[in-house]
């Protein structure tokens, strides 16, 4: 039997598996805003935060205002390294990756 949630209605599950993965583009520059009229300086071993990057989204999940996250495992690169990072991602910033 199904959950019931708020006025008798069906609760809707808030998390669906991606199963396999599938390959998205991030657009970190929408997923980290950078400050309006910043001036700043060049730091080449620094965090790269602007560009669009390949990730694998392995869930959907649904927050509590009805808005979709990915959950997404991609790479952030930060001079000639790189490391991993998996968080909750708004959908809308995310593209599925085509050939």
């Amino acid at each position: 039997m199904k959950a019931i949630g708020y006025n008798g209605q069906p609760v809707q599950d808030a998390f669906r598996r991606v199963d396999p993965p599938i390959t998205v583009l991030v657009d970190l520059a929408a997923v980290f805003p950078r400050e309006p009229h910043r001036v700043g300086g060049y730091v080449p071993a620094g965090l790269q935060m602007h560009s669009i990057v390949e990730g694998k989204l392995t869930c959907w999940g649904l927050c509590e205002q009805g808005h979709w996250w990915g959950l997404v495992t991609y790479e952030i690169a930060y001079g000639a390294r790189r490391k991993p990072v998996t968080h909750w991602i708004p959908a809308w910033t995310l593209r599925r990756k085509t050939d």
